[in-house]
């Protein structure tokens, strides 16, 4: 993710999502609760279900400002332009603010990450949604058989569990 502000030439790019890697990585999500929780539930699981929230949309800026770089790469010339030229163009003003919310979005994902590592979960619920959120983590593409093993695990356990 840093790449993106790093890269000052069409040869430097960020790292792009793949299609199959945002729709596997999103697999165990709907194991979550995404919806409001009962003040009673276990803390964690309103922790990691906002996580998720976070990742879901990073990953939506992500394909944005790539989409987004890729069309001023090519037709207007982007990395060949001095910052007064970047400037006068209104699809530059939206690429600064997808950095901007990318950039609040990173900060608020691993103060979430942070509070979950030191509580044990408390209900099986939490389990899941700690488990969903290393779905998350893993990239498919680089682990497979891990991931394969997560989000199996949260399938087994939502459906032990009653399907919550």
């Amino acid at each position: 993710m840093d790449s993106r502000h790093k890269a000052e030439s069409a040869d430097v790019r960020a790292r792009q999502l793949s299609r199959r890697s945002v729709l596997s990585g999103g697999s165990a999500a709907p194991f979550i609760n995404q919806g409001p929780v009962p003040g009673n539930a276990d803390p964690a699981v309103t922790v990691c279900t906002r996580w998720l929230a976070v990742d879901a949309e990073q990953r939506r800026l992500q394909l944005e400002w790539g989409t987004l770089e890729g069309w001023l790469m090519t037709k207007r010339n982007w990395y060949k332009l001095s910052p007064e030229q970047r400037a006068e163009i209104p699809e530059g003003a939206r690429l600064s603010e997808i950095d901007a919310q990318l950039d609040v979005l990173e900060v608020e994902g691993h103060a979430l990450l942070k509070a979950m590592r030191p509580k044990p979960a408390k209900s099986v619920e939490a389990v899941i949604a700690n488990l969903s959120v290393a779905a998350r983590l893993i990239f498919v593409e680089d682990h497979p058989e891990a991931h394969g093993l997560i989000t199996r695990a949260v399938r087994d356990l939502a459906a032990f569990s009653g399907g919550k």
